[in-house]
């Protein structure tokens, strides 16, 4: 199998390392193209096939995945739709992109996917959503296999894909900016900064994987560290009132509230 990965960014990247960590495809077999000679002489290094070509990259490919930021999609579209096989599924690994959008610039209606991982994806560790249009069962099979290599795969509607970008997608940064306060906090109490951040990563990976494992509520495992008049409550109590839980759900509701459907439209170079 050869998949083609249009954009070795931040995104694009990390799918693709995770892809080779996992040994699902081998470097050979996996094309990057990207416009930057940095990222490509990186991948280049691991064995894989790199371009600047987007319209050439695509081209005998299985599976193309297009990671690049909203507002160049309709550019990258119109670059592969005559070069992009009909029986190529086509992911596309981008906030805010309907698949109106991209039917418009790509000038047909074919099997498309949205794709919401994070970049967890790097470590096989990502929680990835997936929207699909006009794919067969086979086509949705092959999506799911290559993304289940770089983590958990949740297939959802199109409709629910911005939420998906505000809690999956921007939630290693929510989640890293705790670690971020709890680490600084560690630091005041007296632990060395690397000390700190380990112990607190290691916390909050601890606490994931109980839930993971458990398949239960959150509160029912708080409570099971939360002795009456102890050092837990009091120090949740003293972040509630601070407003924690308020800022958290303020923070993925507002990141939704993005113009970037406005930018796609607006920022088409065809």
């Amino acid at each position: 199998m050869k998949i083609t990965i249009i954009g070795g960014g931040n995104m694009g990247g990390a799918i693709a390392r995770g892809l080779i960590n996992s040994g699902y495809i081998a470097a050979a077999d996996l094309t990057i193209s990207d416009q930057s000679d940095t990222v490509l002489e990186a991948f280049a290094a691991l064995g894989c096939v790199t371009t600047k070509q987007n319209s050439t990259a695509v081209i005998g490919a299985d599976l193309v995945i297009m990671a690049v930021k909203p507002w160049i999609v309709p550019s990258v579209c119109a670059l592969i739709r005559l070069t992009l096989s009909i029986d190529t599924p086509l992911a596309i690994v981008a906030a805010g992109v309907s698949f109106k959008d991209v039917i418009e610039h790509l000038k047909r209606d074919t099997a498309l996917f949205i794709v919401m991982p994070n970049t967890a994806a790097e470590v096989r560790e990502s929680m990835t959503l997936i929207a699909a249009n006009k794919a067969t069962d086979k086509e949705k099979a092959l999506v799911e296999e290559t993304f289940s290599q770089i983590g958990e795969v949740f297939f959802t509607e199109e409709s629910l894909m911005s939420a998906a970008t505000a809690v999956c997608g921007c939630g290693t940064a929510y989640a890293l900016r705790y670690i971020r306060a709890a680490t600084e906090a560690a630091v005041q109490l007296g632990f060395r900064a690397d000390v700190a951040s380990r112990l607190v990563a290691q916390t909050v990976k601890g606490a994931s994987q109980i839930l993971l494992t458990n398949n239960t509520h959150p509160e029912v495992e708080i409570d099971k560290v939360t002795t009456p008049g102890g050092w837990t409550i009091r120090g949740l109590n003293a972040m509630e009132h601070a407003g924690f839980s308020s800022a958290v759900i303020k923070g993925i509701k507002d990141s939704m509230n993005s113009p970037m459907h406005v930018i796609i439209k607006n920022n088409t170079n065809e």
